[in-house]
């Protein structure tokens, strides 16, 4: 087998997961894949299982692959400098080390934090734009969910946990991480830095998520009153709170409209709310609107529009973050609860089954 043979067969093979990894038209996908995987490292993510956490044994994995003829100590080198590159998922239970294999996004894409160069991000947007859009909203199954910013919500309202910031953070024994985000580092490289934070350290982790960027030197740990500044910081600028939509945290990505990968996806849909679980909506008393276009500069899924003067709320692209009803000055906009209430899986696991149920479905009804 050629290595260009390979490299197809590891596309082929990321593809096969919840959320894959298509050929594009013109084959950027394969350009990506040997600037990330050397000929040795594709071989062998093609043998791993998939799992959203790390947990398949280095013992288990060694079973499986030595009639190859890898030794025991070429292969766990191979699996840990993968791990470091952010190539596959990995973690350690004592002197016991457990790796799974990573979908493209989220997975290996936001593990090449702090390790992208201009050519490959290029090259990832181009990929994006030809295939990994449409394959990202397929199923129309969101990875990530979206929560309202806390000042946004009325004190009387009652939201629940999952939709709840503070509680969730709350709900987590730690440890905690702070990294930068991989979208603004690519819009830097791109010469277009972000139009609403000059902030890098915006992306949280939580948990098993954490640990391995923690272990990996991806982010630098933080205490919990820190991760509450930074959320709070991140509010203030007006990003839009995306953890990942199960009810076990791991995540907590704090996205704007003009670098976040997955909005820049959907803000290119005329109902980029399809794409988006959210329990909310902005509603507008007109009355009380001034027409000061605050909201209209804050909202980063471009719902809003002045007409005569008075704010109009577009529904099928507002995703109910709670940036604009935060931020406007004379309390004109509210969030509204939606009456069918999404409520998120109970773990990462459920969520991708459903995922690429959802995903084999599509595929056997074209």
């Amino acid at each position: 087998m050629t290595d260009e043979d390979v490299y197809r067969e590891l596309q082929k093979y990321l593809d096969k997961m919840p959320v894959g990894f298509p050929a594009a038209a013109s084959g950027v996908e394969l350009k990506i894949l040997k600037q990330l995987f050397t000929p040795e490292e594709a071989r062998i993510t093609v043998q791993l299982k998939y799992a959203p956490i790390a947990s398949e044994s280095l013992e288990s994995i060694y079973e499986r692959l030595k009639n190859s003829g890898i030794s025991r100590e070429r292969l766990e080198e191979v699996l840990d400098k993968m791990a470091s590159k952010g190539l596959i998922l990995s973690r350690k239970e004592g002197d016991t080390k457990y790796y799974s294999s990573a979908q493209w996004m989220i997975g290996i894409y936001e593990f090449q934090v702090n390790k992208l160069n201009r050519g490959l991000f290029f090259d990832i947007v181009k990929f994006s734009l030809e295939a990994f859009r449409n394959e990202a909203l397929s199923t129309k199954i969101a990875q990530l969910r979206t929560i309202p910013i806390e000042q946004s919500i009325i004190p009387e309202h009652l939201v629940a946990n999952y939709d709840h910031v503070k509680k969730l953070i709350d709900s987590s024994d730690g440890p905690f991480v702070v990294a930068s985000c991989i979208c603004r580092q690519g819009a830097d490289l791109l010469g277009t830095p972000c139009e609403a934070t000059a902030r890098m350290e915006t992306c949280l982790g939580f948990g098993t998520f954490a640990e391995m960027y923690i272990e990996q030197g991806w982010g630098r740990q933080i205490s919990k009153d820190e991760l509450v500044e930074i959320i709070e910081r991140n509010q203030k600028d007006g990003l839009i709170l995306q953890p990942n939509n199960s009810e076990d945290l791991e995540y907590i990505c704090s996205c704007c409209g003009c670098c976040c990968a997955l909005l820049l996806a959907t803000k290119m849909s005329p109902e980029p709310v399809t794409f988006h679980t959210t329990n909310y909506y902005t509603k507008i008393t007109l009355e009380d609107c001034t027409g000061c276009g605050t909201c209209v500069e804050k909202c980063q899924m471009e719902a809003i529009t002045l007409v005569e003067e008075k704010a109009r709320i577009n529904l099928n692209r507002c995703i109910g973050c709670g940036v604009c009803t935060a931020n406007c000055p004379s309390d004109a906009l509210t969030l509204v609860q939606k009456e069918e209430e999404s409520i998120p899986p109970k773990t990462l696991e459920e969520l991708y089954k459903s995922i690429l149920k959802k995903k084999t479905e599509i595929r056997l009804q074209g």
